[in-house]
């Protein structure tokens, strides 16, 4: 019973951290980075410097862990027929959205690091073709990230909005 609540408080502390940064980078860091074009480079390397690249997967990786072997204790096994209840059919269409939500994290993540790459790579560099190829490919990858956050956090709104009412349907 102590290790299936540690894990509780885990996953719900690890998934509301995870869920609030995906939710601030969204609607407000990538759209001043986007903002500040070229400078924006400068902000994204500086937070890939400080690990946020790696601790978003690890956050996402730590809370999709903890939720499976919440899901199993909860259907006492994968019992097909607690898995099959209205609550075991919520709770696992919230644990789908988040894994969703993780695979498609880590896939921005993924975008970040490239961005973060060519516009360092352009920032020394001399004005002229080159520059402005790699400044338009960081600026794509940039929305792209814009557009898969959105994607990670609605999938993450669905999963919360799963979990919190899967014991009561």
């Amino acid at each position: 019973m102590t290790t299936f609540l540690i894990l509780r408080v885990l996953h719900i502390l690890l998934a509301a951290i995870w869920v609030g940064a995906v939710f601030a980078v969204t609607f407000f860091f990538l759209p001043s980075i986007q903002a500040a074009k070229a400078a924006g480079g400068q902000v994204m390397s500086g937070v890939q410097k400080r690990g946020f690249v790696m601790v978003m997967p690890s956050l996402a990786g730590l809370v999709t862990l903890s939720g499976f072997y919440l899901y199993y204790k909860f259907t006492s096994g994968f019992d097909p027929v607690v898995s099959g209840s209205m609550a075991g059919r919520v709770f696992g269409a919230g644990g789908v959205a988040g894994l969703l939500a993780a695979v498609i994290g880590s896939g921005v993540g993924r975008k970040a690091k490239k961005a973060v790459a060519a516009m360092q790579k352009a920032g020394p560099m001399p004005e002229g073709p080159e520059k402005t190829a790699l400044m338009q490919q960081a600026l794509a990858l940039q929305r792209s990230m814009g557009t898969s956050n959105m994607i990670t956090f609605v999938l993450m709104v669905i999963a919360l909005i799963c979990m919190s009412i899967g014991h009561y349907v």
